[in-house]
């Protein structure tokens, strides 16, 4: 009797390890559908310039540009 209880609880065991299983690789679909999803939109829009200036910051060299002041804290009373 133990023995086909041990089985029962084996076989059980195993299907919800499998539905585990494929509750992960439909999750991992999902990621992968909604990651191709961001990058056409991305490729549309994209939200992200590159420039030139940027590869220059890195290379140590000045940037040439307006100085950019501070304006201090903003009055908030209103």
């Amino acid at each position: 009797m133990r023995v086909v209880a041990g089985l029962i609880v084996a076989a059980s065991l195993l299907g919800a390890a499998d539905r585990d299983i494929q509750r992960a690789i439909a999750w991992e679909h999902y990621k992968d559908q909604a990651a191709a999803r961001q990058a056409r939109a991305e490729r549309r829009h994209p939200s992200v310039t590159y420039d030139a200036n940027r590869e220059n910051r890195s290379s140590g060299q000045e940037m040439q540009g307006r100085p950019v002041k501070d304006p201090g804290p903003r009055d908030v009373r209103k």
